[in-house]
């Protein structure tokens, strides 16, 4: 198994912005890492996105496999309305994905004391496609929380160094 982890946006592409000018690309980048030091302590072999390239030279770089756990981070944004953590996984994905989703969205959920918004196909999100989750059998997009929900953002600062080491047990597993 190997693990590819991406921060989902780099630096050319700041995402959504949230709460006290925080941007979803600092924000992914930062976890990413946080999760990255965690998986290379342990020794586990991992590739990452580079702040530099596009989503395109991503895909165009890896090659993962089917048991391969390809995981991309991303805070969502609802104008302050909206809590939670949710995974999108690709149309028809299987159930062993599903389930992998599932439980990847619960363990965000209860570290920091949010909201579980379940696993949702692609085309329930805002594009209908997302070109990562059909690098592998075993790729999921995970939207942490709300970065511009004051409750999601504090929560997460609070439980950040927890989650970063129960994400990283979680990709090994």
């Amino acid at each position: 198994m190997f693990v590819y982890l991406s921060a989902g946006h780099s630096l050319q592409d700041t995402g959504a912005a949230g709460i006290n000018g925080r941007m979803e690309n600092q924000e992914t980048i930062k976890l990413r890492n946080a999760i990255l030091y965690c998986l290379r302590a342990k020794g586990i072999p991992v590739q990452t996105d580079n702040d530099n390239e596009s989503l395109a030279q991503y895909l165009a770089r890896i090659q993962p496999g089917a048991q391969d756990k390809v995981i991309e981070l991303h805070f969502d944004c609802a104008n302050g309305a909206a809590s939670g953590t949710t995974a999108y996984v690709k149309n028809g994905a299987g159930k062993q994905c599903m389930e992998y989703a599932r439980l990847l969205v619960n363990t965000v959920s209860q570290v920091l004391g949010i909201p579980d918004r379940g696993v949702k196909p692609e085309s329930e999100s805002g594009r209908h496609y997302l070109a990562l989750v059909h690098a592998s059998a075993m790729a999921v997009i995970l939207e942490v929380c709300f970065i511009d929900n004051a409750g999601d953002m504090q929560a997460y600062d609070a439980g950040f160094e927890r989650l970063s080491v129960l994400l990283a047990a979680f990709l090994t597993a």
